[in-house]
């Protein structure tokens, strides 16, 4: 019986590593394709964009393919293992070829005569009329396997000669004269179907935005004629006969019904209000929200005409609020008579559930040997004080304590608990400053200046919060913050962050005699560890791509301040700009100057795999009243989102290396950081992708420490300082979260001579359980 198994098993294994035993006997096997050759053209950007569009239409991938290429393939073990299990009709066999199993791609499947037809019509599209395909099937008498090779000969490209608008409205006529400089068909550029379309969407945009309600692209259409100038063609976008009058003529927004439901779209409401041009239509005593609320952020207006950007932004705009779980907005004529131009609009808004309560735990690990849980309890209030605003209330503790041992081998009982909370109010306004705002945009619109549409209506949060660290055998410290912070989206694309105050107070609440001596033979942390005030501004620029570019780049820059101002101020009343200790409620204050920058580029390499590079960099200088920034403000490197082969703060700065491992939390910060990660992501099956990166980065201080040797920037020693780690990783994809698992191995420690440094093999690993992509 033994035996018997061990031949069947055998026999399987050969039968699947047969590529063709699946394949029909009238069929082949498509193994790829060969190298597309291309005739009859002329090298311009026009054709090397239209030759991309041809290799994607006639690509097609065989078993095997590497990184999803027509043109490459490594061993096709996902085809063996199906044939060897082809015949299975239930249980383990079935399930491990469909699982892991993929049927033979058929040339019959392929069909290259259908492919080249398709190129065919895409070289009429743009421009290249006479173009045509011809393929070749190259097979052997002794094989069942096939690759096929296509020739394309592109032909004469045609350009455009002229471009004219006929039959249009007089009014409509006007305005696209007006706006012919903004044209997308170009006289002698080339014939291009795509960039015709874009053109008659663009008129049937600009002719929404002028009034005309009832315009679609689809009431206009194109006649070309390629006869009269040869290689020319004479295009026309002729308005369609017979139209209703209603298309024809500018349309303007009457009165507006505002309806505020709590519960569904399908609730009935009894409660009316009339305010002039609007009518709010609600349940119970009072408006559930200020009109204002809704109002001032709407494009959409009594008086105005119709526009479509208007309409897509008040849309936009009231949807980012964060209030609604529903926003309509529908229009109708005000009467049935041929001289009509108003539009009546009702306005629905579903509000989303009032409240949000939520607990959160998790298990925190880090690098020292600390572990131990952590607790996050949350509640939400929306629309807290009828004006929209989001009031939150976070109470958070964690406790843990340490798994490993002194050098003696006793224990280290480093115990530690934290615990806080904290309190914002976000409002959708920016308060203090929104009428400014408003009467600024009013003066540029009445001088005809362009005014930019928000994305998003802007934000204020006003945030208190208040945290103790307690470290067991060394000290507790007290953080006491608080901020006021601004935020506008200007554009789809860009964010701006600007917070004008943030005060945060750190005190010592209580130190042992033995973190009293360690912190007396360091100056760092006795600068460090200090009491003082951190009086802050911030500002934060972000840029991301849109999500239609094929590599998309997504960029920050963080700048912030601390102090200066007030020094200014101390300077006003004769105190010098370098005396130090200068104080804010008889504590010192922090002064410094940090400026930090985060970049990250995706390239798509092929539809489920993608190559991602990020580069982060930052520094921070103090001066003035201060020899070293804040803690808190400092940098670090190495955990889940960093160099993945160390764990967090065990690396830097520079060649300096913590003696005692439980402490490199307190000295392993620098002022200066530089990281830059390399990552490629393939898609292994379904929702699970895989990942093979590399890492390398550190920190550096600006100023020597007697007790952190090697830890001073120098631009000579950058290469050899930098800690590099490379290694795998698995993602798997929720849709609303990722979990990734990476496993780091390290490559180089900047603290030791030599590029692989590592005494052993086992103490380069480091593992990392997350939630999201590490950038």
């Amino acid at each position: 019986m033994k035996n018997t198994l061990y031949i069947i098993i055998c026999v399987m294994v050969l039968v699947g590593c047969s590529s063709t035993s699946s394949v029909p006997e009238d069929d082949k096997l498509f193994t790829g394709l060969r190298k597309t050759e291309y005739e009859n053209y002329v090298a311009c950007d026009h054709f090397y964009s239209t030759q991309e569009e041809v290799e994607a239409a006639l690509a097609t991938t065989p078993n095997g393919a590497l990184f999803d290429s027509p043109y490459h393939r490594m061993p096709p073990y996902r085809l063996w293992i199906y044939n060897a299990f082809q015949h299975s009709r239930g249980g383990l066999g079935k399930w491990i070829r469909t699982t892991f199993g993929k049927p033979p791609v058929l040339l019959s499947a392929v069909n290259p005569a259908l492919h080249s037809q398709v190129v065919k019509e895409l070289l009429r599209a743009r421009g290249y009329f006479s173009g045509y395909v011809n393929y070749d099937v190259l097979t052997s008498d002794s094989s069942r396997t096939a690759k096929v090779k296509y020739n394309v000969n592109f032909g004469d490209l045609y350009t455009i000669d002229t471009l004219t608008y006929t039959n249009f409205p007089e009014e409509a006529q006007k305005i696209i004269e007006e706006n012919a400089s903004k044209s997308l068909v170009k006289k002698d550029a080339p014939f291009d179907v795509t960039v015709l379309e874009a053109e008659r969407t663009r008129i049937s945009t600009l002719l929404r935005n002028k009034g005309f309600f009832y315009y679609q692209p689809s009431y206009a259409t194109y006649l070309a004629d390629t006869i009269a100038e040869p290689g020319e063609v004479s295009v026309r976008l002729h308005y369609a006969d017979s139209l209703p009058d209603e298309v024809g003529r500018k349309w303007y927004i009457g009165h507006v019904n505002l309806e505020m439901r709590k519960q569904s779209a399908l609730e009935q409401l009894r409660d009316t209000t009339h305010r002039r041009n609007y009518t709010i239509v609600y349940n119970g005593k009072r408006e559930p929200m200020r009109r204002s609320v809704i109002t001032r952020d709407m494009r959409i207006r009594p008086g105005r005409m119709y526009s479509y950007d208007a309409y897509q932004q008040t849309i936009n705009t009231l949807t980012a609020k964060g209030l609604f779980s529903r926003v309509d907005l529908s229009f109708a004529p005000r009467d049935t008579s041929k001289t009509c131009d108003t539009l009546d609009i009702t306005l629905n808004c579903v509000f989303d559930k009032p409240y949000d309560v939520y607990l959160e735990g998790n298990l925190v690990g880090k690098t020292t040997g600390r572990v131990g849980p952590g607790l996050n309890l949350g509640f939400v209030k929306r629309n807290a004080f009828r004006g929209g605003e989001k009031l939150t209330v976070n109470l958070k503790g964690s406790y843990e304590w340490q798994t490993g041992h002194q050098a003696d081998g006793s224990s280290s009982k480093f115990n530690s608990y934290e615990y806080g909370a904290d309190v914002s109010v976000e409002m959708p306004r920016l308060l203090f400053v929104n009428s400014l705002t408003r009467r600024l945009r009013r003066l540029r619109r009445a001088k005809g200046k362009h005014v930019y549409i928000r994305y998003a209506p802007p934000t204020t949060l006003i945030k208190g919060s208040f945290d103790v660290l307690n470290r067991s055998g060394f000290f507790q410290r007290h953080i006491v913050s608080g901020e006021l912070t601004y935020k506008t989206h200007s554009r789809v694309l860009v964010h701006h962050q600007f917070s004008p105050l943030i005060i945060q107070y750190e005190y010592m609440k209580h130190m042992t005699p033995a973190f009293t001596e360690l912190v007396n033979k360091s100056p760092y942390l006795l600068v460090a560890m200090s009491d003082q005030f951190v009086p802050k501004m911030r500002y934060s620029f972000s840029y991301q791509s849109p999500a239609r570019l094929h590599n998309p780049i997504f960029w920050q820059v963080t700048l912030s301040e601390a102090a200066n101002l007030l020094s200014l101020g101390y300077m006003a009343f004769g105190e010098k700009w370098t005396d130090k200790e200068k104080t804010m409620f008889k504590n010192p204050y922090a002064q410094f100057l940090k400026v930090e920058t985060d970049y990250s580029k995706t390239w798509q390499l092929t539809e489920h795999s993608k190559l991602v590079g990020h580069v982060n960099m930052g520094v921070v200088w103090a001066y003035g009243n201060a020899i070293s920034a804040p803690y808190s403000e400092q940098f670090y490197v190495g955990g889940a989102n960093s160099i993945r082969a160390f764990n967090v703060r065990s690396i830097g700065p520079g060649r300096y290396h913590a003696k005692t491992s439980y402490l490199s939390y307190l000295d392993q910060t620098g002022d200066m950081k530089l990281q830059a990660n390399l990552e490629y992501r393939p898609r292994l099956f379904g929702n699970l992708y895989g990942a093979l990166f590399l890492d390398a980065g550190n920190v550096w201080t600006l100023r020597s420490y007697s007790d952190r040797p090697g830890a001073v920037f120098k631009p000579k020693n950058i290469l050899k300082e930098m800690a590099l780690g490379t290694g795998i990783g698995i993602r798997y994809d929720l849709d609303f979260f990722v979990l990734r698992l990476d496993w780091g191995i390290g490559l180089h420690l900047p603290y030791r001579n030599g590029f692989y440094n590592f005494d052993r093999f086992k103490d380069s690993q480091s593992l990392h359980f997350a939630i999201g992509y590490p950038f």
